[in-house]
């Protein structure tokens, strides 16, 4: 219809933001937001110097952006806030008004942790990557039960194995975590408790690798393998021979013991980039 009510672009870049996170059905990236932005292709009829704007908003834009629709919810205290958690950006329903969501959509009150399970998800939290034997040794009891509810939450999961005798499996929170706690990224957890410092944990999981071994270890296994050939030799056979016939047992045994040491280097996405700037810091000093 040629005299269809053209709608207008969007007044601002806060506008398109907010749009954005009101509709979407996951959190956002400012760098998702931004992509969304830039990748609209402009039609007929739009104010090319204005949609030029928006199509070249830069990153630090859609930030203040972002920034403006956080304190525009708050000052309007619609019932609704912007939330950060794991870098990502989404709008929720305030906590005060939760009981009234929860009545409206008949849902049950969501289940709490006790008191043993906060405990445990703490000591994971401050500690992580760490072991069950060592959350026991912290705690003084039995854990299985709690860690058992943690994962079933998907609160925490399994970030690797370690290399120590036993290849105990090793602990860590989820993305899922600071979602439900609010937590924009882990390194807020000091900001909680001054007292309470959250652990590298790339160093962390280095102190779960296996010691190399000392040249003086590694020539006396050598001296040991050989007396050991040697007296297992029969007579009459050459030292070639023996090497033959016990070289499908050697290759089996290596095979086993490649198979069997292992370290899955799988920990949490969330505190990558974070830790490697920790790290670097510290060598600095």
């Amino acid at each position: 219809m040629s005299d269809e009510t053209k709608i207008p672009l969007p007044g601002s870049l806060q506008e398109i933001v907010g749009a954005l996170l009101f509709a979407s059905e996951t959190p956002l990236t400012a760098g998702e937001i931004r992509e969304s932005i830039r990748s609209l292709e402009m039609e007929e009829g739009d104010n090319a110097e204005i949609f030029g704007v928006y199509k070249s908003c830069t990153s630090r834009e859609v930030d203040e952006a972002i920034k403006g629709v956080g304190k525009a919810l708050e000052v309007a205290r619609c019932g609704f806030s912007l939330v950060c958690t794991a870098g990502a950006y989404r709008i929720q329903s305030v906590p005060s008004c939760g009981r009234y969501v929860r009545a409206m959509l008949k849902m049950d009150r969501p289940s709490r942790l006790g008191r043993a399970s906060l405990e445990t998800l703490a000591i994971i939290a401050y500690r992580q990557p760490i072991t069950k034997s060592e959350i026991e040794q912290i705690r003084g009891v039995d854990v299985t039960a709690n860690i058992k509810t943690l994962m079933e939450m998907e609160i925490i999961r399994l970030v690797g194995k370690s290399e120590l005798p036993g290849h105990p499996f090793l602990y860590g929170t989820t993305p899922f975590f600071l979602e439900h706690f609010g937590l924009a990224n882990l390194q807020e957890l000091n900001e909680l408790d001054p007292t309470l410092q959250r652990s590298n944990p790339r160093l962390k999981a280095a102190s779960y690798k296996r010691p190399g071994k000392t040249e003086l270890e590694i020539a006396a296994e050598e001296a040991a393998k050989a007396e050991a050939a040697e007296a297992a030799q029969p007579e009459g056979e050459s030292a070639e021979a023996a090497a033959e016939t016990a070289k499908p047992e050697v290759e089996s045994a290596a095979a086993a013991i490649q198979e069997d040491d292992f370290f899955i280097d799988d920990t949490p996405d969330e505190f990558d980039d974070e830790d490697d700037n920790e790290f670097e810091d510290d060598e600095e000093e």
